[in-house]
């Protein structure tokens, strides 16, 4: 039995993150591994969920986040419970930081990070233990669908971020452009290809994540998915809830949304906001985890492209091209008339043959 360590977004107060740590930890611990998400409290991430304010945010900012920091603490205390029930088994203390997160070299046999934005300094504050900076054996550094965000050329192609790729055993991306930009910037070396992967969600099947998700009494109901919520969403939503005759329910880290939209807005742990996405009619989303889920429960959704330049819609593309899904993207002038059925089964088809290559993929990493 191996000893498998994860460093990943297990404490950011977000949907995907938590729910892709999860399903990385579950499944590897399936194939009948020692599986932890070490404890590593990222200080950008730290910073930005469990302060009311940073005092480099603007005043309109400030003023906002006070407003509305009821909202954020109760979602913070249901993301808690979720991550202290399900993400950290090990018993860490305090957990790990920078300066002592080097005494896990001893615990693992091997050490992966990702999936999720783990190599984009937007999200990380360019911290480079997502770069198995603290790994002393180079043997034991993989990723697993690491995602490079909006990172800039100049941030990968710095010395301290090349020189730490070039010590890893294995590396997989999550996106092809990340695929692209990695294999460019480390071609002079003599190393197997970048593996380009499944999101880690997408390697537990409908049946498991039915287990996880809490079934919710609302019925015949659009829901709506955004981090920011954006105008362009909600004008869609609007339209498609008017052809249906069909009620809205929006979700949101948009907590000034939440506060003026309050009657139709739930703020639901990670297990209620999968049995919304299991129980609803439509998805509409911009969420690149939205867009996931709504393929794994196989509902008719639509996403609606980010136009804000610090989202990478990457992600969103990707996954559609990749399983035949790209008239699900739409812009707020398609007409709900218009609507296809999605072909499920052709959907399934290809998505079990990246399953297996990607199963293939972490296979390879636990038998070294």
């Amino acid at each position: 039995m191996k000893r498998i360590g994860i460093l990943t977004f297990h404490r950011a107060i977000n949907y995907g993150a938590c729910l892709q740590a999860y399903a990385l930890k579950k499944y590897i611990t399936d194939q009948g591994n020692k599986c932890d998400i070490i404890d590593y409290h990222c200080p950008a991430i730290e910073d930005f969920y469990n302060r009311v304010f940073l005092w480099e945010d603007s005043f309109k900012t400030k003023i906002k986040k006070v407003l509305t920091w009821s909202i954020q603490k109760k979602r913070n205390i249901r993301f808690k419970q979720f991550i202290e029930k399900n993400l950290l088994d090990a018993k860490f203390g305090d957990g790990y930081n920078k300066n002592n997160i080097s005494e896990t070299n001893e615990l693992y046999d091997s050490f992966i990070t990702g999936s999720d934005q783990v190599w984009s300094p937007f999200c990380t504050g360019g911290d480079l233990t997502y770069f198995l900076d603290f790994v002393k054996d180079s043997i034991k550094c993989n990723s697993y669908a690491a995602c490079v965000g909006i990172a800039s050329d100049t941030f990968l192609k710095s010395q301290e971020v090349v020189s730490n790729l070039k010590r890893f055993n294995h590396i997989s991306v999550r996106e092809e452009i990340a695929q692209r930009k990695l294999s460019s910037i480390l071609s002079d070396e003599n190393r197997e290809g970048i593996s380009l992967d499944l999101d880690p969600t997408l390697l537990l099947s409908g049946e498991e994540w039915n287990k996880v998700a809490t079934n919710v009494t609302e019925e015949h109901y659009i829901f709506v998915y955004s981090l920011s919520m954006p105008n362009k969403v909600v004008e869609f939503a609007n339209k498609l809830a008017k052809s249906k005759h069909e009620k809205i329910i929006f979700c949101t880290l948009d907590n000034l949304f939440a506060m003026k939209n309050k009657n139709n807005t739930v703020n639901p742990s990670p297990e209620e906001f999968l049995g919304y996405i299991k129980n609803a009619d439509y998805v509409v989303t911009n969420s690149f985890h939205g867009t996931v889920f709504s393929i794994i429960f196989k509902k008719v959704f639509f996403v609606i492209k980010n136009v804000n330049p610090n989202h990478d819609n990457s992600r969103l593309t990707n996954v559609l091209s990749l399983l035949g899904l790209e008239s699900q993207l739409v812009d707020s002038f398609f007409s709900p008339d218009n609507l296809e059925d999605i072909d499920y089964l052709n959907v399934e088809h290809k998505l079990e043959a990246m399953k297996e290559l990607s199963k293939a993929y972490i296979s390879r990493i636990i038998s070294e």
